[in-house]
């Protein structure tokens, strides 16, 4: 695949690609339908109608998808959310330790160095972490 440097419809084909994330799926996230996605993907239009703000969004996404996967490890992800957890949801890591049954210290422990817990032990913080981000996320939405 020929890619042109830094041209978000190349990214977006590696998206749909390399990823088999299907236009459809891509619509419902940024907000465009199938027929846009694949237009813009083939480089057949671009976004230029859309609204900056819109437009800003559905770039971010691209980024995340595509080269934003490679960059960051698991466990920066579950401490970025960890992070997202305690300053917007004042959940502790106290808490955290309770439902992912390990103890506060290795939470605590984590946030400082990922490999020294377990497998097992990042394995069930990561779950916890990742519900409760998505039940707070989409509770706090809604209001």
């Amino acid at each position: 695949m020929d890619i042109k440097s830094g041209d978000l419809r190349d990214s977006l084909k590696v998206i749909l690609e390399d990823y088999k994330i299907t236009p459809y799926t891509f619509g419902l996230i940024s907000g465009l339908d199938e027929k846009t996605v694949l237009n813009f993907s083939n480089h057949k239009t671009d976004l230029a109608h859309l609204p900056h703000e819109m437009t800003g969004h559905i770039g971010s996404i691209i980024a995340l998808l595509s080269d934003g996967m490679a960059l960051v490890t698991a466990d920066e992800r579950v401490k970025a959310i960890i992070e997202i957890l305690n300053e917007n949801f004042q959940i502790s890591s106290k808490t955290l330790a309770l439902y992912a049954k390990i103890e506060e210290k290795d939470v605590d422990e984590f946030m400082r160095d990922f490999d020294s817990l377990t497998f097992e032990k990042r394995y069930r913080l990561a779950v916890v972490v990742l519900f409760l981000f998505k039940l707070f996320s989409d509770n706090s939405q809604n209001k």
